[in-house]
């Protein structure tokens, strides 16, 4: 007896139509399911049950219980599952356009650029150039430096009569902006004071620990935004993902998905990147999991958003239950993600060598 594969589903609103895959719907609820569960556990840790939480949360704590869960531990949740969920979708965004699963934020250096703003921001004094950068703070300051790095990185990578450019080039530009930015952020440090330079030292390991409800509005933003240029975009993103040509004689406008898309991707990691640090491999790991869950043709951004979301909350659970105290969010996803870095290049060089 063989199994059916039930097909996709088409629904029509008025003139717009989507289509619902119901193996995707389905892992994409079971997810969100996860994040919510994860979100009450990432609450209670060290202080009380997640039933307890949910107790509080509907509004029946007690004034100290409403203190601790409200003023200290919702901020810091919120963070990490919004920004989980911005470094994932932008991940996704990157991937589909360069149709490389290698072509991430962190490897074509737009987180790197990103923390490089902020840790102008937050070492400068308030006079000179740097003064700024801490004049706009580290959310617009990150914004500015993921921009205009992926500005140079896809300035030196374009080649004429391309929209989509070289994505080896890319890739390479981008490792070399990484470092670029990384010899910045470095010489930043070196002439902060000590204060300055140890509160960036954490911040950009990519770290949840001094997050408060300042840092909730970017990554809010950044899901925002992302949703609704994915929601906008969906089909030519898709059909863009096939390849030029196809997309092409499909009448996508290629021009506008891909540097939209790009630029939506940028904006989105780097104001996740202005509230948690560039937590390490997010945007690698999140798309090829969704990938491989939903078994669709490419990644999805807003399921690769809710596994991004879930292994920062996973994460950060581990980091304050069973690692040592003090531990950034950040080392625990490059520990995962190194691993599987090398299992893409692998499994990326044997493909192309078939």
């Amino acid at each position: 007896m063989t199994a059916t594969v039930r097909p996709p589903t088409t629904v029509t609103v008025g003139r717009a139509s989507w289509v619902v895959r119901p193996r995707l719907a389905a892992a994409s609820s079971a997810v969100a399911v996860l994040v919510i569960v994860l979100i009450l556990i990432g609450l209670s840790v060290g202080y009380t049950t997640p039933i307890d939480v949910a107790r509080i949360l509907l509004g029946g704590g007690r004034v100290a219980e409403n203190i601790v869960i409200f003023d200290d531990m919702l901020p810091r949740v919120l963070t990490a599952a919004l920004a989980g969920f911005g470094l994932g979708l932008a991940g996704c965004l990157t991937q589909v356009i360069t149709r490389n699963p290698l072509a991430t934020p962190d490897m074509l250096g737009i987180t790197t650029g990103a923390s490089a703003g902020a840790v102008l921001a937050l070492t400068s004094t308030s006079t000179g150039f740097g003064g700024l950068f801490a004049g706009l703070g580290v959310p617009l300051s990150a914004l500015i430096g993921g921009l205009v790095t992926a500005a140079l990185m896809y300035a030196l990578a374009w080649s004429r009569g391309q929209v989509v450019t070289s994505t080896l080039r890319l890739i390479l530009i981008g490792v070399g902006m990484t470092w670029m930015m990384q010899a910045a952020i470095g010489y930043l440090m070196s002439r902060a004071d000590l204060h300055d330079a140890a509160s960036a030292q954490t911040w950009i390991v990519g770290s949840l620990a001094n997050t408060g409800w300042s840092s909730v509005p970017a990554v809010t933003v950044a899901a925002v935004i992302g949703i609704g240029w994915t929601a906008v975009i969906a089909r030519p993103l898709t059909i863009s993902g096939l390849g030029p040509d196809i997309a092409r004689g499909l009448g996508v406008r290629l021009g506008f998905v891909t540097y939209g898309t790009l630029l939506a991707a940028v904006v989105v990691a780097s104001l996740a990147v202005s509230a948690a640090g560039p937590i390490a491999f997010v945007g690698l790991i999140a798309p090829q999991i969704a990938l491989r869950i939903g078994r669709t043709a490419q990644p999805t951004p807003v399921f690769s958003g809710l596994i991004g979301a879930s292994i920062v909350l996973a994460a950060d659970i581990a980091c304050r239950s069973m690692l040592p105290g003090g531990l950034p969010v950040g080392v625990v996803t490059a520990a995962i993600g190194g691993p599987f870095l090398v299992f893409l290049i692998i499994r990326t060089a044997r493909r192309s060598s078939v």
